[in-house]
């Protein structure tokens, strides 16, 4: 099976971060998948097990930067229960490695690119286009 790495990306950050690299024609890891979200602090937790248990190699949600949520306190409340969800990940026995977070701006495009191929590289070996 080939590697998948699902990104929650918040839509008016991580999402608009990544559309604002489109201009650049970046190569981005052929398994990744970026699911647009409306808010990470929307995000159930139930769609992270579910990519995992479907054959994710990991999953990456990226949201607004800490104090600059578009909902006030969404990114706050996701990053709570994440934390606290990557600590129950053993008793699942999944390895808490395979799900990460990054609060980036719409503006930190390269930031989120090198993210998504740092975690690429960690769960999967394979190279980027660095």
């Amino acid at each position: 099976m080939k590697p998948v790495l699902v990104g929650f990306l918040c839509q008016w950050c991580a999402a608009k971060a990544l559309e604002n690299l489109a201009h650049r024609r970046l190569k981005l890891p052929e398994g990744f998948l970026p699911v647009r979200i409306n808010c990470t602090g929307a995000l159930e937790l139930a769609w992270i097990t579910e990519a995992l248990y479907r054959g994710a190699t990991g999953v990456l949600i990226g949201g607004c930067p800490r104090g600059q949520c578009h909902f006030r306190e969404g990114n706050t409340r996701a990053s709570l229960r994440i934390t606290a969800y990557r600590k129950l990940l053993a008793a699942m026995e999944i390895s808490r490695d395979r799900v990460r977070t990054i609060w980036v701006g719409s503006g930190e495009g390269e930031r989120l690119y090198r993210e998504i191929w740092r975690l690429w590289r960690e769960l999967t070996g394979e190279g980027s286009s660095l």
